[in-house]
């Protein structure tokens, strides 16, 4: 049910606006709700996530990959490196034509018959300074003469130093070898990691697609599965929003599945039945109430209308008609209100119960409401689970009812026993054993189309009985058979008595005296 809450006005009292506003403030389809939606959020972050795996696994995978290449790069060029060397100084020392010659042009003409490929470079450092150049490409020169110097002081007497020179752009991979035994010889060997590096930044730029990709495809699966598990929430949003002080019959049509989700549909459902159960039971107070006690005000205003103040004995005569009225009111009130309660939890208070006890003590209360012929029909020797005085409330009704529809001459029987459920399939049952309480009398009866509508508030027979009553004392003995899971019923056949009948499932089985 909608509750209200207060606003104050400058122009007079507070206004009552309804806890919904945002239903009419608010456009559900608009951009912004669905930036706010649990869908949204839960696409977004889970989007978030892949996308923070994603380049954390690239950066680590290619910063491992370009180091990886970098090495084996570098390994290349100094096995080359260290290949040339060896063969000079082997050359120095068994041939003839090159033990005249200094390292340095040994160097130079080993690498001019090596003959270094299209993106290398080979040179010879003499004490500081580059003496020559090989270069694999005729076209343009790698080590240019601007980077002599630069390519100079990569030189390390103690051994092979690794190093990257900037050609016009493109990265020049250089390592620089020391000649053993010869101070202030060096030979140097480069290549150009152009090509490498684009080659890096293509698997990079195709990674970036692919994963671009896999984004987007998460995006529109994972809105599409969102909106699918999330779709008990938008019609829990629907019904919240149809849900009015005036209609609670709103539910959400719940799938099959125990998710969270559909468990909160479910929840809510039943949240909406006991409100509106609540909202029926408050409407049918108020409606009972009003019926009722319309009668009796009538006729309290009537009679003070119509007293005369200056004659005692009409008004001891008016005072006496008003207060019983207003006995009768404070019956009536007392007995809706036993009404409206009888749905809440408490309402029964179950204690262990002597069947032959509580038969004995109903009989004491109820012997004394008129000269009848009362009898214990049967006594159920057992002790069950029960609520002895509300028990005692609905029999006592029962009888005060029965006394109402017979004569002196009458017999008014009070019996109870156990109900035991019996196979008939040839296989054993649980054992759910039935409390069965009665009040028989041999009364003027009640006519079979009747037999339901007086355990209704306020039902009357449609013949009448001749018997002034508020109409509530059945419907009071059913709501008691109720609050103990049972239920009450009428065995009669109109001027042939009648046999009130209280069955209660026992929760457990019934212990013999």
């Amino acid at each position: 049910m909608a509750t209200l809450d207060e606003h104050p006005s400058e122009d007079g009292p507070a206004a009552p606006a309804a806890v919904f506003p945002e239903a009419e403030t608010q456009d559900p389809s608009g951009w912004g709700a669905k930036f706010h939606s649990v869908r949204f959020r839960v696409v977004a972050a889970m989007l978030g996530m892949m996308l923070a795996g994603l380049i954390t696994a690239g950066l680590v995978t290619f910063v491992v990959q370009f180091q990886e290449a970098d090495a084996r790069l570098d390994q290349a060029l100094l096995d080359k490196a260290n290949s040339v060397v060896k063969i000079v100084q082997t050359k120095k020392k068994t041939s003839g034509d090159y033990a005249n010659r200094t390292y340095i042009s040994a160097l130079h003409e080993a690498a001019e018959d090596i003959e270094p490929r299209s993106n290398e470079v080979m040179a010879g450092i003499v004490d500081g300074r580059v003496a020559w150049t090989v270069e694999g490409n005729g076209d343009k020169a790698l080590l240019e003469d601007s980077m002599l110097a630069d390519a100079a002081e990569l030189r390390n007497p103690a051994g092979a130093s690794f190093g990257e020179l900037d050609a016009d752009g493109r990265p020049l991979r250089t390592v620089v070898v020391p000649m053993r035994g010869v101070t202030g010889t060096f030979f140097l060997v480069g290549r150009d990691a152009a090509d490498q590096r684009e080659h890096n930044a293509s698997s990079v730029r195709t990674y970036s697609l692919v994963s671009l990709g896999m984004l987007l495809a998460a995006a529109v699966i994972g809105g599409i599965v969102a909106g699918r598990l999330l779709d008990p929430l938008r019609r829990l949003r629907e019904a919240s929003r149809a849900v009015g002080p005036e209609d609670l019959t709103q539910r959400v049509e719940v799938r099959k599945g125990e998710d969270d989700v559909t468990l909160l549909a479910k929840t809510f459902n039943t949240m909406l039945e006991r409100l509106d159960e609540g909202a029926q039971q408050q409407q049918q107070f108020l409606d009972d109430a009003g019926h009722e006690l319309r009668t009796p005000l009538t006729i309290l205003r009537g009679h003070l209308e119509l007293e005369t103040v200056d004659d005692p004995d009409d008004v001891i005569a008016t005072r006496d008609v008003l207060l019983d009225e207003v006995d009768r009111m404070q019956r009536l009130v007392d007995d809706l209100l036993l009404l409206a309660n009888s749905g809440e939890i408490g309402f029964i208070q179950r204690e262990p119960v002597r069947i032959p006890e509580l038969l004995d003590q109903v009989m004491e209360k109820v012997h004394v409401l008129a000269d009848r012929h009362w009898q214990i029909d049967e006594r159920a020797d057992y002790v069950v689970e029960a609520d002895p005085q509300r028990l005692t409330q609905a029999l006592v009704q029962l009888a005060a009812n029965a006394v109402k529809y017979t004569r002196p001459s009458s017999t008014i029987a009070l019996g109870s026993r156990i109900e035991r459920p019996t196979a008939t399939d040839g296989t054993s049952l649980p054992p759910q054993d039935t409390l069965v309480l009665w009040v028989r009398d041999d009364g003027i009866g009640i006519a079979a189309e009747d037999q339901q509508r007086i355990f209704e508030r306020f039902g009357r027979v449609h013949t009448g009985r001749g018997v002034e009553g508020s109409g509530l004392g059945l419907a009071i003995v059913a709501a008691i058979a109720q609050a103990h899971g049972g239920v009450a019923t009428v065995e009669s056949e109109y001027g042939h008595g009648a046999t009130f009948i209280i069955r209660i499932p026992l929760q457990s089985s019934g212990v013999r005296v």
